[in-house]
């Protein structure tokens, strides 16, 4: 895909790739995964940039906030896991005694399956809200150089009304 009007991007930051062989170059877009605030632009037009290199930042202070809360719930989850286990482990051999019933058997084991529960659901969050720390940073794709930053610290990253590219990058 080529990009002839670079105007139409809101909140760009263009790299254009130095490429391998020097005909039919063309510019790639790209942007952040995710709405978010611009903290920081690490880069500034002409400037060479190699693979993996963090060009814009988002502010994380939310989901740092947030992944403490979910660790914190996943730890006591945990200890709720084996608590409830250990009760339900001391059932069953209660049960195996014949020192209780299978109706009592199957009411010990509903605390465990809620804690169990509880606990996955907790680890499912914390592995969004790493996704989503992970994908704060945008980090060029491969070499290139900077073409255009039209992009700003405090800047608002909507992606449910559009997905602003903020990177361009001119590729072989």
């Amino acid at each position: 895909m080529r990009i002839n009007n670079f105007t139409s991007f809101v909140g760009a930051l263009f790299l254009m790739m130095a490429p391998t062989v020097a005909a039919h170059a063309q510019d790639q877009a790209l942007g952040f995964a995710l709405s978010g605030v611009v903290e920081k632009v690490l880069v500034t037009a002409g400037d060479k940039v190699s693979k993996g290199q963090a060009i814009a930042v988002l502010d994380t202070i939310r989901i740092k906030a947030r992944m403490t809360a979910v660790l914190a719930e996943v730890a006591v989850s945990q200890k709720i896991v084996n608590l409830a286990t250990r009760r339900f482990d001391y059932a069953r051999e209660q049960f195996d005694a014949v020192s209780l019933s299978k109706v009592e058997l199957d009411t010990a084991q509903i605390p465990r399956d809620e804690a169990l529960a509880r606990l996955a659901k907790a680890q499912a969050r914390q592995t969004i809200l790493q996704w989503r720390y992970d994908h704060a940073t945008l980090r060029a794709p491969q070499s290139g150089r900077v073409k255009l930053v039209s992009t700003w610290p405090g800047m608002v990253i909507n992606l449910r009304h559009a997905n602003p590219q903020i990177i361009v990058l001119t590729v072989p």
